[in-house]
Formats: structure tokens, sequence, C-alpha cells
């Protein structure tokens, strides 16, 4: 790897690249002795590994020459990462979308994926299931309903599974729970009791290995505090899985590493209790429609010495294509742009004092 020194590496930051040192996440503001951690680890890494999620794989708004252009990002990493963790909602949506369509985004997800240049290996997330939503498209009594045809698609035998690379063991979770209605079948965010006894069994085996987890409902999402909403639940429906503390006490216990997270399309960093939670930017960012709270299409490159771990966000470059009906992106991203630019205003306003 070509060394990189700090001035190097600031001017990356000050480009969109978020750098996290271990234990520090920082964005533009590094402090010294976290920077030269993170380049100590990147700089003699004995491998890394990258996190995309949130794909939302689709041929609207080129969506699918858009998660090309990210594929092809991956693999001009230098030197080239080992590994790929797909975080879930690989295609764009089968809950309240046609079929036919479902299958076409399921095709171009699995034709473009095969084009990484390293292993890769498929977590899903609650966009990934055939008619789990009372908007559903299909008959709630399709045989293929919920995971069973996008895991038949990807040659998947199993929702969650473990395996291990390089020294280091990764377990990937299924974060979506199957719950039975009047109207069909749905989901909401859970583990479940019968998936946390394997982890736990799972992590045990892997004994002494450093540990990763993957996850598409996170463990750990702050989005009350975020929105500053009073009324939002520390464990939001939807957003947080709803066993967290169960998954947690697990995850302490077997000393994880990092837990890798993703469905809220915005990066957020937490460290509890030894373990680091780590939410990538969706790669889709606002679902292929521009950037999500100011965040960018991109994904999170992971660096490994030994036992220890670093991280970068790479930006991926592209251009957003709206549809001739998308008004609504139209206007949240003319809002977006007027926020930014009263904070610009309001930031030069209070340094000049």
């Amino acid at each position: 790897m070509t060394t990189m020194n700090r001035r190097e590496a600031l001017k990356l930051i000050g480009l969109g690249t978020t750098v996290a040192a271990v234990g520090c996440a920082t964005k533009g503001g590094a402090s010294a002795e976290a920077l030269d951690r993170h380049l100590a680890i990147k700089e003699n890494a004995d491998f890394s590994f990258v996190h995309l999620t949130d794909m939302h794989v689709r041929r609207k708004r080129k969506g699918d020459e858009g998660y090309r252009a990210a594929i092809a990002h991956v693999n001009a990493l230098r030197p080239r990462p080992a590994l790929a963790l797909m975080g879930g909602d690989l295609a764009f949506d089968g809950n309240y979308t046609p079929k036919e369509e479902f299958e076409d985004q399921i095709g171009i997800y699995k034709e473009v994926t095969a084009g990484l240049a390293m292993p890769y290996y498929h977590a899903l997330g609650n966009h990934d299931a055939l008619g789990w939503s009372s908007r559903r498209k299909c008959d709630p009594n399709d045989p293929e309903i919920g995971m069973k045809m996008i895991m038949d698609r990807l040659g998947m035998e199993r929702n969650y599974y473990s395996f291990d690379a390089h020294g280091w063991h990764f377990a990937i979770l299924d974060t979506m729970f199957e719950v039975k209605t009047d109207n069909g079948p749905t989901y909401t965010g859970k583990i479940g009791d019968e998936q946390l006894a394997w982890l736990a069994r799972d992590l045990g085996r892997a004994g002494t290995r450093p540990k990763v987890v993957v996850m598409h409902i996170a463990a750990f999402c702050a989005i009350g505090q975020i929105n500053g909403d009073p009324n939002t639940k520390a464990i939001t429906p939807g957003m947080v899985v709803a066993d967290n503390k169960a998954l947690r006490l697990i995850l302490e216990r077997h000393g994880v590493k990092v837990v890798l997270q993703g469905h809220s399309h915005m990066i957020e960093d937490y460290t509890f209790n030894g373990v680091t939670y780590l939410t990538s930017p969706a790669v889709s960012a606002c679902w292929w429609s521009g950037t999500w709270m100011g965040f960018p299409y991109g994904y999170t490159h992971l660096f490994v010495k030994g036992d220890q771990l670093t991280w970068e966000r790479p930006t991926i470059a592209w251009k957003t294509h709206l549809e001739p009906e998308d008004s609504l992106e139209r206007e949240r991203t003319k809002e977006r742009a007027e926020f930014e630019a009263e904070q610009a205003r309001l930031l030069a306003e209070e340094r000049a004092g």
C-alpha cells in the first residue's frame, strides 16, 4: 500500500472520505493521535474488507448503472479488499413492488455483484422480502413469499450463517422476523430466540478469534436524537431490533470487535462496553435520488492488523438521475441545498464574531 502521511490523510478527509480510527470516529476533525493510529493500521494491514449496504438495485433513476459504478469503485481499491459483506436491501423492494419487477431487480443485483473481484457474502434486509406488507403486489399465499424468492435466486442456503476468513470470524444475521397477521405475513425488526441461541454457540465455537457481526436493522440507532424528536422511542420499531439487549450481552460476552449495520442510510458510529457498532452509508444514498440527510453514495472500507481494526468511508462518484415524476425528490434536494447554504452562512457569521 502506498504510504499516506498525515497531511495527505487530512486532505482526503476534506475531500469527503470519512476516516475513523480505532475507538474514535471522526469527520474532518481527527485528532493527531487517532489519525496516526488509523494510518498505522491501514498502511500495515494484514487484509481489508468492505461493507456495502442498502443498494436498492433497480432500473429507475439508473440505479442499475449506479450500482455498477459502486462495484467498479470497490474493484479499483488497492490493495484489493479480501472480501465484501453485503448488508441487505440488495434489491430495491419486494414488499410493495410487482413480483416481476422484483425478479428483475434481483437479477440485476446478482449479475452486477458477480463482477466483484473478491468473495462476497449476502445479508438480508427488509426490502429483500417478497410481499411482507399489506401493500403487497402478490398473492399472500404465493409459495415464494418472504425471503424464499431472493434466497433461491442468490443460492443462499440459510438466512443466517457464519464463516472464517484470514483468521477472523464473521457471523451474518437476519434481523427480519416474520409475523403472521389477518392480512397476511409481515415482519418486525427482531432476531429471535432461535437465532440468538445459534449466535451464542457460533461465537463460542470461534473461541478467541476476532469476530465481526453483520446485521441490517441496527442494534444501535439514535434516530430520535438525530431528528430531535422527544416522542421517538429508544428502541424504535423497524429501526432497532426489539431484542437488542439480549443480542448485546452475547456480543459483549464473546468480545465481538465490530457490528456492521445498515437500514438507516446514514453513518452512525458507537462504541459501548468494548463493542463498536458501525452503520454504513447506503450505496444508493436516498434510493438513487441524491444524498440522504447529507450522506452521499458510499460504503465502509475496514482495515485489519492483528486483532485491531480501523475504517474509512469512501464516497462513490455518481450523478443522480431523477425520473420526470420525481417531484418530491426534487423538492427534498432543494430543501437540503437550502439547509446546507444556511449552515454555511451561519458558520461564516459566527466565525466572524
